[in-house]
């Protein structure tokens, strides 16, 4: 498995993964994500389109991931097209969980009307 980094704006961390993500090479996922976690950045999108394949221990860490940005006040989405890995979301019921979109533009934008209103709904709790 392969994870290339970047940031968009000074808000958004994009993971893009290809390869194969499950029991073996899923830890290293779960590293990088804590490691931005860490580092206070809280708005996570996590392209799947180049991966193949996963499993439960995968979905778990998105799971995590998705928790713990979301105790944060930050959010994840994924970018997943392929349809045997959307099926995995489907069958587990975690698709709306995970925010799953087809592309990343659709989850960009859904990502920043997430942080707009978190950010209106800080302000007012800040008043």
């Amino acid at each position: 498995m392969k994870i290339q980094t970047e940031t968009e704006g000074d808000w958004l961390t994009v993971f893009s993964l290809s390869g194969e993500l499950d029991a073996y090479t899923a830890p290293q996922f779960q590293e990088s994500l804590a490691e931005t976690f860490d580092r206070d950045l809280v708005w996570i999108l996590v392209d799947l389109g180049q991966v193949e394949y996963i499993d439960s221990v995968a979905l778990g860490i998105l799971l995590g991931g998705a928790k713990r940005a979301n105790e944060r006040d930050g959010d994840l989405a994924v970018v997943c097209q392929r349809a045997n890995v959307l099926k995995v979301f489907d069958i587990s019921g975690t698709r709306e969980l995970l925010n799953v979109c087809e592309d990343r533009g659709q989850a960009q934008r859904l990502l920043e009307q997430r942080r707009a209103m978190a950010m209106a709904r800080n302000k007012r709790g800040g008043q």
